[in-house]
């Protein structure tokens, strides 16, 4: 009778350790939103310059509600601190954060138009927007690099 206890005993811990260790088993990976109602993109983004001002029209994919911030990023190309040239790399010197709903911004459902003013007219700016979404976990959006001349 104890040799069937001992096989019972036996059994039971093989069983446990079999189950514990396929549990563990599968794909190891943080957790990541699923749901696309949440996220956004860029449709669209156009720059117009008028003078010394850069006006910014930027059309939203997808859910539009969630955009926390747009940042317009720029850099002017020339010779001084703080510029580039057409052909290097892209560092923005100066960023201007706009949020939905404050003062700068205007919005008409999914299209955000804001401008930025001060900059010098005989100069060619490259620019791109990042916008961020109220979920942080889905992260940043950036745009491609764009280029407006005087």
């Amino acid at each position: 009778m104890k040799s069937f206890s001992f096989k019972k005993c036996f059994l039971l811990t093989l069983l446990m350790v079999t189950l514990l260790s396929v549990t563990g088993c599968g794909v190891k990976m943080w957790p990541s939103p699923q749901n696309n109602e949440d996220i956004f993109s860029f449709a669209s983004i156009t720059g117009r310059r008028t003078g010394e001002c850069l006006k910014v029209a930027v059309k939203i994919n997808g859910a539009f509600k969630n955009v926390d911030n747009l940042s317009l990023q720029f850099q002017a190309d020339g010779d001084g601190p703080g510029e580039g040239c057409p052909t290097c790399p892209f560092f923005p010197a100066i960023r201007k954060q706009f949020t939905p709903g404050s003062e700068g911004i205007q919005s008409d459902g999914s299209t955000f138009v804001f401008s930025q003013c001060g900059l010098d007219p005989n100069k060619s700016y490259r620019y791109r927007v990042v916008g961020r979404n109220i979920y942080e976990a889905l992260g940043v959006v950036i745009s491609d690099v764009y280029i407006v001349t005087p």
